[in-house]
């Protein structure tokens, strides 16, 4: 069968098209958004997965069998072109002018338009699994010939799978993604409108061997690697379903074919013959939502105001902990309003008031190593690796693994701050209060937009952050694996500390140290989106000459 490749969506996660319960108002977010805030009535609004798995159908743009007929004269134009350019060549055996294959395509448009037929045309639902997460990995290695470091990495992976059984249907998608695409929720009347849907089958385990892939390839250009430890984190999926046509045409000579058309992008995916054609149709009877229930991210509103003080616009979005900026309690935000939570916070030298605190989740450990005792203290943790003596400069301390609780890694600038917070902090000394922030003086507090369930699965990532370059020295793959990927490591339930960093300018930091974490990391926003890495891009990079 004749196909045409499908082109690539540009990088980036899925947008998801909700509307808001107070005031009806659409908006977007992506498949990672905890919580959004309403632009146009002010709601703050809590969004939640269901129990089951989300189901939404992606946009159309061939909306109509006539702007399915379109696209096959398009394609069959664009055809002919190639025909006159490949067949036709001046007496020199130069290429024709570009005006007189102009001339000759106009004829041939202008009688393919008037013979051209659409003599029937089928609006299919096909489904796909989208899966979403991150490459983290940690690196080991050496820049051009130099000294062995640690680095972190991490690599945003977008991943669409068949959803329908591929062995009764081929709807020539291989190498499809759907990053970028937006999709709304399928509901009961959507089904009912759109009746036509291919089944869908639960993901399959072969569906993840492509991200597995990337988990063991070199991703980071600027390192000669020795070893890594790397996974895949904070996994998700949804299941999309794509339009796409199946028309019945004649276009010149009464020359009858089946064409099938990709309404997502808009292009001809292939030429399927009359048999292919009809099964495919009658396969798309089936009930996507089976249960006759829908199956897609809840929306909740979710009062702004401090339960303990009353003050206003306390919970922004974006955050899963924010700390109120009257009362200095730490409040995380639930369908029935926001929650008070427990938190300690930091000092460093003498207590500031007026400091600029950024937040960490914090976890008691016990990490357990062939041929070495269990180990619940970062000391102890230092002997078992280098049981001949601590490198120079190797100080971690302390009975606890502290993991930035605002979202850092995916980019490169974000992925060095994330690597010198963790050596910084697990060295530091700093003094805990297990207490709130006292009320006194006027704090800026930083909300924890990394959720804890996510940070819990960096802690593998966080040993290996421990070590600057005296450390990696002595570090190589048979350690590695001892003390990180074959280690067993086993958390306490997670506090939440707040941490005084000092303002600087563009960036905060730690005075005296190189700890620097720039304000943009801490915004966002469409400049640092455009600095996201992602494993095809990585790929691009290390591919070009």
């Amino acid at each position: 069968m004749a196909t045409a490749a499908q082109p690539s969506a540009p990088a980036g996660p899925l947008v998801l098209l909700l509307s808001c319960p107070k005031c009806g108002a659409p908006f977007t977010v992506d498949d990672a958004a905890a919580t959004h805030g309403c632009d146009h009535c002010g709601s703050l609004l809590l969004l939640s997965a269901p129990d089951r798995d989300e189901i939404y159908f992606a946009d159309d743009q061939l909306r109509s069998p006539e702007a399915v007929l379109e696209t096959a004269i398009r394609y069959r134009i664009e055809a002919q072109r190639s025909e006159i350019q490949g067949t036709s060549r001046a007496e020199d055996g130069n290429p024709l002018p570009e005006l007189w294959v102009q001339m000759r395509l106009e004829a041939f448009e202008k009688d393919l338009r008037r013979e051209a037929r659409l003599l029937e045309a089928h609006r299919v639902y096909v489904p796909y699994w989208h899966l979403t997460g991150w490459i983290v990995q940690g690196l080991l290695g050496r820049r051009s010939n130099g000294p062995k470091i640690v680095r972190l990495r991490a690599f945003a992976v977008e991943h669409s799978v068949p959803a329908y059984d591929t062995e009764r249907a081929n709807l020539r998608d291989r190498g499809l993604r759907l990053s970028r695409a937006r999709v709304r929720p399928l509901t009961v009347r959507e089904v009912q409108e759109r009746t036509a849907f291919l089944p869908w089958a639960p993901v399959a385990e072969r569906s993840y061997r492509e991200i597995d892939r990337w988990r063991g390839q070199d991703l980071d250009p600027g390192l000669e690697p020795v070893a890594r430890h790397a996974s895949f984190l904070d996994r998700r999926r949804v299941l999309v379903y794509r339009p796409y046509w199946l028309a019945r045409v004649a276009l010149l000579d009464d020359d009858e074919h089946w064409v099938l058309a990709d309404g997502g992008f808009g292009t001809l995916a292939g030429h399927p013959d009359a048999p292919e054609s009809r099964a495919l149709i009658a396969l798309a009877a089936g009930d996507p939502l089976r249960s006759g229930e829908p199956s897609f991210r809840r929306v909740h509103v979710v009062a702004s105001r401090c339960p303990e003080c009353g003050f206003e616009k306390a919970l922004p979005a974006g955050n899963h902990v924010t700390v109120c900026s009257n009362c200095h309690r730490a409040l995380t935000p639930t369908p029935d309003g926001p929650r008070v939570m427990a938190y300690g916070h930091c000092v460093r030298g003498q207590e500031s008031l007026d400091g600029e605190y950024l937040p960490f989740w914090r976890y008691r450990f016990r990490i357990e190593m062939a041929g070495a005792p269990a180990a619940e203290r970062l000391e102890d943790y230092g002997r078992a690796l280098f049981p001949q003596g601590l490198p120079p400069g190797f100080r971690p301390a302390g009975e606890h693994l502290w993991v930035p609780a605002f979202r850092l890694l995916g980019t490169e600038a974000g992925d060095e701050a994330f690597k010198d917070l963790v050596e910084w902090v697990h060295a530091a000394g700093l003094r805990a209060v297990e207490e709130k922030i006292p009320i006194g003086g006027r704090p800026v507090t930083w909300g924890a937009s990394l959720s804890e369930p996510e940070a819990r699965e960096l802690l593998p990532f966080i040993l290996m952050g421990l070590h600057g370059t005296p450390s990696a020295a002595r570090l190589n793959t048979l350690l590695l694996q001892r003390a990180v990927s074959r280690a067993r490591l086993t958390p306490s339930a997670p506090e939440l500390m707040m941490v005084p960093f000092d303002a600087g300018g563009d960036a905060l930091g730690i005075a005296g140290t190189t700890v620097r974490v720039p304000n943009l990391l801490l915004t966002g926003g469409p400049e640092l989106d455009a600095q996201r890495a992602t494993v095809h891009r990585a790929r691009v990079i290390l591919s070009a000459p």
